[in-house]
């Protein structure tokens, strides 16, 4: 087990202090989306402007290139390693100049991601080109992609479009690069701004949602992900700048800090936009997956921790099936049909990880006619409370508008409920199970 460098007390913040090549291995969590600023490779002795003064472009060790092998290589390593860490609907940001990101594009492709945008961040403050040879470099490259090809992503476009007037928002995002007020627990020497991490983390994720950057430096990425009501874990091995991102996180536990720098981020239409649209998400639910069992298979299933779904392909994607599998936090297996009542059988297990395999991967599977799966794996294996062996209600397990979920029990096909409305089911009188 790793220990952090650092946990909040609410434990939506956590640090850890070593090389990211290191400690990706060892980490047993899934993640909902990715933001990695990973090094640029231009610290070679130029130079550059900084508040009128001339300065070394160089960030570190870390950030000087050896050659565009090296660069490759230790790019396909910790996105490789990445890759493992994801959930299947899960996606990644990952910023860079001319100095790394065709490097990035190129191994996204070759590791079997998909690009969805390229994502131009237009700094509305740059530093000007002093050597007057070249134009004045100000923009940043951002690439989105998702782990797979046929698994859909989530995007909130509604959100998007409203903070562009109304319009489809466009790849070029104006941002300003980092205030004042963001360099109060100091500076980091490539921190990025809280307005593009928390445009892109409310682009892409729901609230809870776990979002892991394994370069962290300041963690802006944790700042925008906590005030944005989403949970973090950076990596860093430079402890000067685990202090700082430390500093950082404890600054905003303070209510009145935390609601003052949701004011003054940018890329808003107004002060208090953010804030209000916080408080318009919905509340996460803990979902619910519901597994149709035969009454026969129970008793070699319950010796293992996998359960397989059905996953139907259209238009050459994976649906999320059943819709919104990917936040089911619990499954509750059920038997019957075919003329007799729908039972719970009493077993159910927490869910760790949803995978999508292809059926020649899976064990007794391999002549299905189902092409794809997706693997169900629960934290142990199944527990079994006879007491829950109970009739299954619809009406109770299902809103009235919910025709989809009700259908698919119908065909004794997986479903998705809530862990609310199952606790009620089970709590109604009991039936005789047949």
């Amino acid at each position: 087990m790793i220990k952090p460098y650092f946990k909040s007390k609410d434990k939506n913040f956590y640090l850890l202090k070593g090389d990211t090549m290191d400690l990706l291995p060892k980490i047993n969590h899934r993640f909902d989306m990715i933001f990695a600023d990973p090094p640029y490779f231009l610290s070679n002795d130029g130079l550059s402007i900084q508040s009128g003064q001339v300065v070394s472009v160089n960030k570190g060790k870390w950030d000087k290139s050896h050659g565009f092998d090296y660069v490759n290589n230790f790019n396909r390593k910790w996105l490789k390693q990445i890759r493992e860490l994801m959930k299947e609907d899960a996606t990644i940001w990952i910023s860079g100049t001319m100095h790394n990101i065709f490097s990035i594009g190129q191994l996204l492709t070759e590791l079997d991601f998909k690009i969805l945008n390229i994502i131009t961040w237009q700094k509305t403050n740059p530093p000007p080109n002093f050597s007057c040879r070249y134009f004045t470099y100000s923009t940043e490259q951002i690439i989105w992609a998702r782990k797979s090809k046929k698994v859909p992503h989530y995007y909130n476009y509604e959100l998007m479009k409203q903070l562009n007037g109304n319009k489809q928002m466009q790849d070029v995002w104006k941002l300003p690069a980092i205030a004042k007020w963001e360099k109060s627990c100091k500076k980091h020497p490539t921190q990025k701004p809280l307005s593009v991490l928390t445009r892109l983390i409310l682009a892409s994720t729901k609230p809870d949602a776990w979002i892991l950057d394994p370069f962290t430096g300041s963690s802006t990425t944790g700042i925008a992900s906590n005030l944005a009501n989403r949970r973090f874990l950076g990596i860093d091995k430079e402890k000067a700048f685990l202090e700082i991102s430390k500093c950082r996180k404890l600054e905003i536990e303070n209510t009145d800090v935390a609601e003052l720098y949701k004011n003054k981020i940018s890329g808003f239409n107004t002060q208090k936009e953010f804030i209000n649209y916080l408080r318009s998400e919905p509340k996460p639910i803990k979902k619910v997956a519901l597994g149709f069992c035969r009454k026969k298979d129970i008793p070699n299933l319950i010796k293992t921790n996998k359960f397989y779904f059905h996953a139907i392909e259209q238009n050459n994607f994976v649906r999320d099936f059943p819709s919104e599998v990917f936040d089911a936090k619990v499954l509750y297996l059920y038997k019957g049909g075919r003329g007799k009542p729908l039972f719970f059988t009493g077993h159910y297990g927490n869910i760790k990880d949803i995978k999508l395999k292809h059926k020649s991967e899976i064990q007794g599977k391999e002549n299905s006619r189902t092409e794809f799966y997706y693997e169900i794996t629960l934290e142990n294996n199944f527990t079994f409370v006879e007491k829950q062996i109970t009739r299954l209600d619809p009406k109770i397990l299902f809103e009235k508008n919910d025709k989809t979920n009700k259908e698919l029990l119908r065909k004794y096909l997986p479903a998705i409920s809530t862990l609310d409305k199952v606790k009620m089911n089970l709590q109604k009188d009991k039936y005789a199970s047949t």
